[in-house]
Order: C-alpha cells, then sequence, then structure tokens
C-alpha cells in the first residue's frame, strides 16, 4: 500500500518545542518511519518554516517539503508535487486541520479515501479552558470530520468525544495510541546526565519539555513551584521554545512575577535526540496542561523512569495511572501541582517507584504496535472503499 501523508502544519524533521512543532513532528518521523517497517509506502508531503535537518531519499518514507505561503497555495503546490511524482496512492492521511482541506483535495483529486488526524480540535481545547480558536479552524475541522473516510484519535476517549461533538459514527473512528522508541528513551544515571548539563547533584529538579505557552499550562507551573519551600535547592528546568519567541520571554515575565526567577534554568529546545540526558536529570516532569489529546511528554519520561506529575484531563488520564506512575492534579491548579511536587520531591522512595512502573509501563507503547494498529485502520479503510 501506498500512502500520502499531508501535513501543511510543519516538517517531521522540526525540533519539538521550537515554534509551532511539538508532538505531531515526533509523530509523523516516527510513525511514518515504523509504518513503512512495516510494509506501507510513505510519502510526507510537508511544509517547512525553516531550515531542517535532514530529509529521506529515494526510499519512503520520503519526504518532500512543499513550499507556499498560504494554505491555498500549499494546496496547489500539493497537488503539483504529487503529479511530478506519478505514484498511485491507495489513501491520503492529512494531519492537522491545516492540512485538511488539501488532503481532502488531493484525495479527491486521486478518486482514493482520505484519512483525518486533528492532533487538537479546537472545540475540545476551547472548552478545556483555551483562548476563542479562529472560525475558519473550527469549520475545517469539522469539514473534514464529516468528509473523511475515517478519523484516527490517540485515545479511546478522544474518538468518544469526536462522537458527541460531531455526531461522528464510532466505526468511522478508529484509537490508535502513539509509541515511544525505548531504544533512545529508558533509564540512565542521574549523575552523569546532571554532570553534562551543569546540574548539581542534590538539587531537586523539576523539568517541563515542550512549548511554552498558556494552554500548556507554563504559567501555572511557575506558580506552582513558587508554592514550594525554595530553600531546598529546587531548579525549574524547562526546555523549549527558542531565544526571542513570545513565549521564552512570557516565562521569564511570569517567573519574575512570581519571584522565582532565580530558580528557573530555561534552555532553548533541543532535537528528540539530546531530551533523555534532560529527563534523566529530573526528579519529577510536569505535564501542566489544560487538555492533552495524548501527552507524549508524560510518556518519554516514564520511559526513562522519571514520575510525572500531570493535568487530570484528555490522553493524560489514560497514561499515568495516579499514584503509580505519577500524580494526577485538577488543570490549571497551581496548588494541587505544588502538592504533587512535594509528595515526590520529599519521599524518593515514592519517586523512585513511581519511576520504575512508569518505565514498566512504557515498554508496551511501541511504535511498532502502532504503526501495526494504523496499517489495520489504512486497510480496512481502503476495502471499505473498494467494496462500498
Amino acid at each position: 500500500m501506498r500512502v500520502a501523508c499531508v501535513s501543511a502544519h510543519g516538517s517531521p524533521f522540526a525540533a519539538p518545542g521550537a515554534g509551532s512543532a511539538g508532538g505531531m513532528s515526533v509523530f509523523l518521523r516516527s510513525m511514518m518511519q515504523a509504518l513503512t517497517d512495516a510494509g506501507v509506502w510513505m510519502d510526507v508531503y510537508a511544509a517547512s518554516d525553516g531550515p531542517c535537518p535532514g530529509s529521506f531519499e529515494q526510499e519512503p518514507p520520503r519526504v518532500t517539503h512543499v513550499a507556499a505561503e498560504d494554505a491555498p497555495g500549499f494546496a496547489d503546490d500539493l497537488l503539483a508535487a504529487v503529479d511530478e511524482t506519478g505514484v498511485d496512492y491507495a489513501l491520503v492521511h492529512s494531519h492537522y486541520w491545516t492540512s485538511a482541506e488539501p488532503g481532502l483535495r488531493l484525495a479527491e483529486r486521486l478518486g482514493v479515501p482520505h484519512v483525518f488526524t486533528g492532533h487538537t480540535i479546537a472545540v475540545i481545547k476551547e472548552r478545556a479552558g483555551g483562548a476563542p480558536e479562529p472560525e475558519p479552524r473550527k469549520y475545517a475541522e469539522a469539514d473534514a470530520i464529516r468528509r473523511s473516510d475515517a478519523v484516527v484519535t490517540f485515545t479511546e476517549a478522544e474518538s468518544a468525544s469526536l462522537c458527541d461533538l460531531f455526531g461522528l459514527a464510532p466505526d468511522r473512528t478508529h484509537a490508535v495510541p502513539m509509541g515511544v522508541d525505548t531504544t533512545l528513551f529508558g533509564p540512565q544515571p542521574r549523575a552523569e546526565a546532571r554532570a553534562a548539563l551543569g546540574i548539581g547533584g542534590d538539587e531537586r529538579v523539576v523539568l517541563s519539555v515542550g512549548r511554552i505557552e498558556p494552554f500548556k499550562g507554563t504559567d501555572v507551573l511557575v506558580r506552582a513551584i513558587a508554592l514550594l519551600d525554595t530553600s531546598q535547592d529546587v531548579r525549574l528546568l524547562v526546555v523549549g521554545g527558542r531565544e526571542g519567541e513570545p513565549g521564552t520571554e512570557w516565562l521569564r515575565e511570569t517567573a519574575r512575577a512570581s519571584e522565582v526567577s532565580g530558580l528557573l534554568d530555561w534552555r532553548a529546545a533541543v532535537p528528540q535526540r539530546e531530551l533523555p540526558s534532560y529527563y534523566a536529570a529530573a526528579d519529577v516532569c510536569a505535564v501542566p496542561s489544560l487538555h492533552e489529546t495524548f501527552g507524549l511528554v508524560a510518556l518519554e519520561a516514564m520511559a526513562c523512569g522519571i514520575p510525572v506529575a500531570a493535568s487530570d484531563t484528555g490522553g493524560l488520564r489514560e497514561l499515568v495511572r495516579h499514584g503509580e506512575s505519577g500524580l494526577l492534579c485538577k488543570p490549571g491548579d497551581a496548588a494541587a501541582l505544588a502538592e504533587a511536587f512535594d509528595a515526590m520531591l520529599g519521599d524518593p522512595l515514592l519517586a523512585q517507584r513511581m519511576g520504575e512502573a512508569g518505565a514498566a509501563q512504557a515498554r508496551r507503547f511501541t511504535w511498532d504496535a502502532s504503526a501495526a494498529r494504523l496499517a489495520e485502520v489504512y486497510e480496512q479503510v481502503v476495502s471499505a472503499r473498494l467494496n462500498g
């Protein structure tokens, strides 16, 4: 089977946490390679907002960066790029709302099924307390869900939400969890990681990885740190963003307002291969988002044997086992998050037990298993179209 994957939101090679790149970039890169290993020919057509550190060449998965200044331009250039390849695709899979219309146009041009993955859905974000989303986005998501042959989500809860919100028939949505590369993300000596990162051995380190923005709960995290006993050498290590981005200065201003500037250690987003050292250096990983469709950062931390303090919402609720691999808190509640930090930072044996439980749980989430599940969905969708 040959599949055209459409990502107008960004490249699989973008560094997570920089600009608008996040778990979707990791998903695209990891899932596309795993699908290829499973025998599904993948061609990825992606937008790029800057230099990309790598690309696949002639063998699948192949990545073509489609240069366009706006969404209509991307769609036109996408069609031209696909025409140039001359490949007969069996299916088109579009990722994120900006890819929906280009992907649907391509699928209609080719006369093949279209699969849509929203990654985040505007209505769900708004209900979780996020800022109002643009109406064109909400229209595009609803239209894609209505017109697509199938919708792929990351959790059963997300699938149920889409059925409730959009009247989607249950047999048209399929939950395919993300995975984690356990050959990259795994327990490693904390002392070595801290020495490499310039962190003291006796410090208590709370780690945050990803984009710096209100919906990710960055301000809630800073306020929670301010509630801790700061005499115990607490360090808030934030990995994400780039110098000059609005979120970076907002983080600094938030830390100043909460009088914890001296505890903040901000570091720019790094390639995924460098993240395991940051997880290893941490005592606890914080994922205080107002909502997460899955929670890839939590899974990566768990794979590294690090306990997680996360919001009790979305995919995090299914991923983090409260009291076993981490602690779940009410989204937006800085006091509850601070209590979770106190519990794990103040009881190293508890943190160790949670870290070990998380590592064991994470081993069940492999990209190969996720790819096998997604390949099954593709087969079902193509078969349904042929027999329909």
